[in-house]
């Protein structure tokens, strides 16, 4: 994990405010700093070193001529594979960030098409006087930014476009409702007032000319719609080999790793591929709590013994989630409902030695575990309720709502009603 920061617009004391941006990201990149500036933009970056740990890898991070500079936070998964792409570029470095730069540098934000990988990035053309933002296709990676004037401001956290001084901090009240009933704000806007993430999939150029946003991938129309397999043991085969092949991709580091083992389905699917790969044994992390009925802590030690893996557990007392409360809200940015356990069990990764740690977030929402999926799946069985009148589908709705209040109930009427 790393940061990066960056104001575009003609301004006197852009290193100045960059480098207090930046300085709000060291806890990102303890590992190194450093600011670019040119007339028109002043970009910053934070350094968590991952890939190559030389000095060389360090970002800003400029190509040869001065024309082309980058600063970029991810891994690009398949960067051994694009680096033999650009044959005729002469690589200094063994990492993925440069690779980033040779491609960006060769083919523009078509190159993005290629990679695979979890990214956010600042890409500045001085010849073009150009700059372009851009994000991973599922948006693993967070980028912000706002605009100030004629200036627009960009970043890896809020609160670090906000140690810019040129965004005032208010809070959106348009989304305050959305957030206390999801624990979440949806799409491009953000709690605070003005500040807006870049999508996924998506690159902004920004010019003297223009500010666009494009879309470079889209997860429906890039769904494979051909070839799909015809049998559950074909399918399972299929889904099994796509799988291993994921969790190899992100074995590749030159730091300690290790992974979150909560004892569900995913993130022990995840332990089992990894400790399979790994020449030594996997360190594993746990949270665990006093009480019985909260803690998964026992299935967790079976997938451990399982795996032979160097089990840690990290134990969430009501007192210690009071103490650690405090930093654990400060430490969310774009704050989630879910966010606390994460903070503790990171907490003791790091403390641990382990500077990268792999996680079955996500694995419930591709792999449709939620209930939700299974009453959709119940409803598109019942293509006949469409056939009522919108208005006495949206009875029928708020009749479910009234009767079974939650989440669940709105998303089912939400269907119906659409």
């Amino acid at each position: 994990m790393c940061g990066i920061s960056g104001i575009y617009g003609k301004i006197a004391d852009g290193r100045a405010r960059v480098a207090a941006m930046t300085q709000a990201l060291s806890h990102r990149g303890p590992d190194a700093e450093g600011i670019f500036v040119d007339s028109e933009v002043t970009l910053g970056h934070r350094r968590l070193s991952v890939i190559d740990l030389s000095e060389a890898s360090n970002q800003p991070m400029s190509d040869v001529t001065g024309r082309y500079t980058l600063v970029f936070n991810g891994e690009i998964y398949n960067f051994k594979n694009l680096r033999a792409t650009l044959g005729s570029h002469t690589f200094r470095t063994t990492g993925d960030t440069e690779v980033l730069l040779a491609g960006l540098m060769r083919w523009g934000a078509a190159f993005l098409k290629e990679c695979n990988g979890m990214f956010a990035f600042g890409f500045w053309d001085a010849q073009k006087r150009e700059l372009l933002l851009g994000r991973d296709r599922l948006g693993i990676k967070p980028l912000y930014y706002a605009r100030s004037d004629d200036k627009l401001i960009f970043s890896s956290e809020i609160r670090s476009l906000l140690k810019s001084g040129l965004i005032p901090k208010s809070i959106n009240k348009s989304v305050l409702g959305e957030y206390l009933r999801y624990q979440t704000v949806n799409g491009s806007n953000t709690l605070v007032d003005g500040v807006f993430t870049l999508p996924p999939g998506s690159v902004m150029t920004v010019n003297e000319d223009e500010e666009r946003i494009d879309t470079y991938w889209d997860l429906a129309r890039s769904a494979e719609t051909g070839g799909v397999p015809k049998t559950y043991t074909d399918t399972t085969n299929l889904v099994r080999t796509r799988f291993e092949k994921a969790v190899e991709r992100r074995l590749v580091s030159d730091v300690p790793f290790g992974a979150f083992l909560s004892g569900g389905i995913d993130s022990s699917a995840i332990v089992g591929v990894a400790a399979g790969l790994s020449s030594q044994a996997l360190r594993t992390f746990t949270v665990t709590f006093d009480e019985a009925e909260f803690s998964e802590a026992q299935y967790a030690r079976m997938v451990a013994e399982k795996f032979q893996t160097d089990h840690n557990e990290i134990r969430l007392s009501p007192k210690a989630l009071i103490e650690n409360l405090p930093a654990a809200i400060a430490a969310m940015d774009h704050p989630s409902g879910d966010g606390i356990n994460t903070y503790v069990v990171s907490k003791a990764a790091k403390e641990a030695g382990i500077t990268m740690v792999l996680s079955g977030l996500g694995g419930d929402e591709l792999f449709a575990g939620y209930p939700i999926f299974q009453q959709i799946s119940e409803l598109q069985n019942k293509k006949w309720l469409l056939s009522f009148p919108s208005f006495m589908r949206r009875a029928m709705g708020s009749a479910r709502a009234m009767a079974v209040p939650g989440v669940a109930s709105e998303k089912i009427t939400q269907v119906i009603c659409e």
